[in-house]
């Protein structure tokens, strides 16, 4: 999730102005940051973490060619089946207030980046 919303923000950054492409850029870290609080909550909330797994499964079906009557074929199809993890809810809890003390480190050097990306 997180590397589709870099992605995302590089491609966006490509067609900005210069000022709006350095602000984009200023707040990426932040941003980030503030995903992973979110998420850190959500599993604190619910007790458990959710991870996703990428699976490849191969199905088996019948195909049907010009010259042969009946073939068998295979499929090969991705599954991401959903793994739910317990949370420890003292260290997660833990986690949550290290994050947050490291996004007020972070949006104090956003604010002044930003600063800087406007001034030039």
């Amino acid at each position: 999730m997180r590397l589709i919303l870099v992605l995302s923000a590089g491609l966006l950054a490509a067609c900005a102005a210069p000022q709006d492409r350095c602000v984009r850029q200023a707040q990426a870290g932040l941003t980030a940051l503030d995903a992973q609080i979110v998420e850190s909550e959500q599993a604190l909330a619910r007790g458990y973490r959710i991870i996703p797994a990428t699976e490849r499964r191969t199905t088996l079906h019948i195909c049907a060619w010009p010259k042969e009557p009946v073939l068998f074929c295979t499929r090969h199809t991705p599954e991401t089946p959903e793994t739910r993890v317990a949370v420890d809810r003292a260290s997660e809890q833990a986690e949550i207030d290290r994050l947050r003390a490291e996004r007020a480190e972070v949006a104090a050097a956003t604010a002044t980046r930003i600063a800087q990306c406007r001034a030039a």
